[in-house]
């Protein structure tokens, strides 16, 4: 009867919860179809500075020193969330931003840049409160002309839509939780542990704005341009068409970013760059959390020992820095899968090997955790699988079983059908188009890759800076360790396999001792890259220190083990002791980060600059970025209707001047494969490398008319993708079939009905 009862309440609780998303998106819909928004145009009469008025009611200024050059009109504006529009000419880069003087705190915004190669830019705002002040600062950097031709206000529908989601999000995490509140009772303990090891690790972001760090900006106009195409209709997203002011990066072929689509989505939905972001850091530190639980809980059977494994592994040094000084979104969020590759890996050399069925979910686990790895972070693929090729050899006897090898193989082919849809890109354009990364010396690199590993003695520095790079000087270098936590948990396992024989723990310790030596500066990686070989493709792993995660994983696991084995009187004070350290190193970090790191309001992706590549590696080879102008050049050809460019279609009508044969048209976008070129009609037209490898369009003679160029997508890229979501679907269908509660039912009956015959 109780099980009736709870049955009928949780239908009514989902049934009012459906009921209430779809009130909510009906009133959503009500609002939004009612909102008529008014575009507010600046006179640029009534604002202030040192530019001159031109007889076309422009400002403009050609010399100068770099200040604030147009401000006002410090209007009145009612709460809510606005779009600023500028139309400019720079030839340099410029600034520009929204301020009160008397209602600061009611501005949400930030600094926008005024690129030179583009003329207009559109960028968001919000108000918490009504300002009778609000100032349109534009600043010019003290070089060449800059011209302010238009700059507009207009109310959009940001608002409604966030609060929408807010509500809809928070009606689905209540039912969640009521659904499971009798797991939520008897798990409260451990669940009040995961939550504060969660909430603790995000303390850095609980600020104003954002710390950016190394790979910041790069990582947020990812999300950008994934943002972009989602809004075009384009899934998956290939040409990030953001970058470099239209100018196109292929981010999305050599990067894998399906975890990325979150924050996108988020983007799409209104919310600013900064939430985005945030809110996808807390959902990654959730993540590893709860899969460095789940891992070290499966292993070691004791749920007090995974808690201690989880804080321990959540709260290394060196993810941390990853996370917070070099916002390195790819390694940061595959070090999440690690622990599901461990255990993977773990059932595959543990559990027995007869059963296949059940021995099989270790391979479709490994399949998944791959996965994870090659959407997130291919250089983790790369040292992952030289590790789990380490653990073969080690264990040659049993994986040289028939069983073992048969869920080895079947695990690589999942994780190739799973990731088609990404690697069938990515081979074609390594093969086909050359770029930076592919191309540089193997010799070159080399001479650098060993001496950027860690100094054995930042393994044990209690202070770390919260910034810094892995140059020689270790006074310059940011955190490469594990923190003295797992440290001290390498020095017991020494200790513990010195006085007593533990196979899995002497494993672990060895396993550590080998990964923090592959991670520093002693490591003979230049030999093994020059002279080993077949073995010239390490250098592309860049840094030895990519290393680390795994000895990371490696030495949690190794204090779970070593917490089982401490007797219990003895338990209590070795946890206070690795309580106050974990304190104290984790605060050491977190108070370095948030003073020493500067952080800034990242509102709206104007503020983004769209020429941050980090290095730049997937930029055609032979490239001068710093030549890029963003116009239109032609040779015999007359531009009857401007440049215009949405996403991957780029537009413009022209005509060929007199017959010469030699007619063509170079469009401001990089010339990366499956670009092609149409004119009316659909005629197809040649496209070849232009200046500096942008597009240059062949024309015929005597042609007038409209040229499109346009991103295609190849159709054996659509046959990648329609193989993956095969390979999903099936993949789930499986696991599903595996874990099906009814096959057990069945069996029951089956065996009381033999046994009642």
């Amino acid at each position: 009867m109780e099980k009736i009862r709870q049955y009928i309440n949780n239908k009514t609780v989902i049934f009012t919860a459906v009921l209430l998303c779809i009130v909510i998106a009906a009133v959503t819909a009500v609002r939004l179809d009612a909102f008529w928004p008014v575009e507010i145009e600046i006179d640029l009469d009534e604002m202030s500075g040192s530019m001159i008025t031109d007889d076309d009611g422009s400002k403009y200024i050609y010399s100068g020193s770099a200040d604030y050059v147009l401000y006002g009109p410090y209007m009145a504006l009612d709460k809510g969330c606005y779009t600023v529009g500028i139309d400019y000419d720079a030839d340099n880069d410029c600034t520009m931003n929204v301020h009160s003087n008397e209602y600061s705190d009611y501005v949400v915004s930030g600094d926008v840049i005024l690129k030179s190669q583009s003329t207009n830019k559109q960028f968001n705002i919000r108000l918490k409160d009504m300002v009778d002040d609000l100032e349109l600062r534009v600043k010019y950097n003290g070089y060449g002309d800059l011209r302010v031709n238009r700059i507009t206000i207009t109310a959009n529908t940001v608002g409604i839509r966030t609060n929408a989601f807010l509500a809809v999000a928070a009606v689905l995490l209540f039912t969640g939780c009521y659904l499971l509140r009798e797991k939520i009772a008897q798990n409260k303990m451990t669940l009040a542990v995961l939550a504060m090891i969660t909430f603790l690790s995000c303390v850095p972001e609980m600020t104003l704005g954002m710390c950016t760090g190394h790979d910041g900006t790069f990582h947020l106009l990812r999300i950008e341009g994934l943002a972009q195409g989602l809004r075009l209709g384009e899934f998956p997203v290939r040409m990030q068409t953001n970058w470099m002011e239209g100018y196109g990066y292929p981010v999305s072929i050599y990067y894998g970013d399906i975890l990325l689509y979150i924050p996108a989505l988020l983007r799409i939905v209104g919310f600013s760059v900064t939430q985005s972001y945030k809110t996808y850091l807390f959902l990654i530190n959730l993540g590893t959390t709860l899969t460095a639980y789940f891992c070290f809980r499966k292993i070691t059977k004791d749920s007090r020992a995974a808690l201690w494994g989880t804080a321990a592994y959540v709260f290394a040094i060196y993810r941390l820095t990853n996370v917070y000084v070099r916002l390195a979104v790819g390694e940061y969020t595959a070090i999440m899968f690690l622990p599901l590759v461990l255990l993977a890996v773990y059932g595959i050399y543990t559990d027995d090997v007869t059963d296949f069925k059940k021995y099989m979910r270790n391979g479709v686990l490994l399949a998944a955790a791959m996965t994870g790895l090659v959407q997130t972070h291919l250089i983790s693929v790369a040292t992952v699988s030289l590790m789990i090729a380490f653990v073969c050899i080690v264990k040659i006897k049993k994986t040289l079983r028939k069983n073992t090898l048969v869920v080895y193989i079947l695990s690589v082919a999942m994780t190739v059908a799973l990731n088609l849809f990404f690697l069938v890109p990515f081979m074609d354009y390594w093969q086909n188009v050359p770029v930076d990364v592919f191309h540089e010396s193997e010799e070159i690199i080399a001479e650098t890759i060993q001496s950027a590993g860690a100094y054995i003695s930042q393994y044990f520095m209690l202070y770390q800076r919260a910034f810094g790079a892995s140059g020689r000087n270790i006074g310059d270098r940011m955190a490469i360790t594990p923190g003295l936590v797992l440290m001290a948990t390498l020095f017991a396992g020494i200790w513990f396999c010195i006085k007593k024989k533990d196979k899995p723990v002497k494993f672990m310790t060895l396993m550590s001792v080998l990964l923090l030596w592959m991670s520093s500066n002693l490591f003979p990686w230049n030999f093994i890259i020059n002279h080993v070989p077949f073995m010239g493709w390490i250098s592309k792993i860049q840094f030895p220190w990519r290393f680390l995660p795994i000895a990371q994983l490696f030495l949690s696991l190794l204090l779970c083990m070593l917490m089982i084995k401490i007797k219990e009187e003895e338990r209590v004070h070795v946890e206070r002791m690795l309580l106050v350290l974990l304190i104290v190193t984790t605060a050491q970090m977190f108070s370095g980060v948030i003073q020493e790191r500067s952080y800034v309001e990242k509102y709206d992706a104007a503020g983004l600059d769209s020429f941050t590549l980090v290095y730049g590696e997937y930029v055609r080879e032979g490239t001068e970025i710093k030549w890029f102008d963003g116009e239109v050049h032609t040779k015999n050809v007359e531009i009857i209707e401007g440049y215009t460019r949405e996403g991957k279609y780029a537009i413009i009508e022209c005509e060929t001047a007199g017959g010469g044969g030699d007619a063509w048209v170079e469009f401001p976008i990089l010339n990366y494969k499956n670009y092609a070129a149409y004119g009316e009609n659909g005629i197809p037209f040649k496209i070849m490398d232009g200046d500096n490898n942008v597009i240059r369009v062949m024309l015929p003679d005597h042609y007038s008319g409209i040229v499109a160029v346009i991103y295609e997508i190849p159709p054996y890229y659509r046959v990648a993708d329609l193989c993956s979501l095969t390979a999903l679907v099936a993949i789930a269908a499986i696991w599903f079939f595996m874990h099906n509660p009814m096959q057990g039912k069945h069996a029951v009956k089956a065996a009381h009905g033999a046994r009642g015959e």
